[in-house]
């Protein structure tokens, strides 16, 4: 398939960690939602997916992965035009994670560990509310 979005019923999420384990369990979590989940172990193979033709309605974003980390896939995401609309969500366990999302300037943060509950909010907040899905005024402000 070459669209993100493979019907209006289901929308795609992009979640990006190193984290083999912590994939499995939000791609499960997230589908339950009937959404359509994709995941990349690192920012090179997130960007693959993005550059075959994925447009995901959101992006989860962890911020500490070896290779190409969050910073670096943020830097190259808002430089293409063809994807530096889509709103990323980071999580993080820094302690600093406020800060370093407005730095990002992503849409928002979650803190790890990652509370399944306003996980779900998140997404369903920026992949089901029509205001966020057509958004062109660039990113929010971070989260709480």
């Amino acid at each position: 398939m070459s669209s993100g979005y493979t019907s209006s019923d289901h929308k795609t999420v992009l979640v990006v960690d190193d984290d083999a384990d912590l994939l499995d369990v939000l791609r499960d979590v997230i589908e339950e939602e009937q959404f359509r989940v994709l995941t990349a172990r690192d920012g090179e193979e997130a960007f693959r997916l993005l550059e075959s033709g994925e447009t995901p309605c959101l992006i989860l974003l962890d911020l500490k992965m070896p290779g190409m980390d969050g910073q670096e896939f943020r830097r190259r995401q808002l430089l293409d035009p063809r994807t530096a609309h889509i709103p990323v969500v980071g999580f993080t366990g820094i302690a600093n994670g406020e800060a370093e999302a407005r730095r990002l300037a992503l849409s928002s943060f979650l803190r790890k560990p990652v509370h399944l509950h306003q996980l779900l909010e998140t997404v369903a907040h920026y992949c089901s509310d029509p205001d966020h899905l057509d958004s062109s005024s660039g990113p929010a402000s971070a989260a709480r």
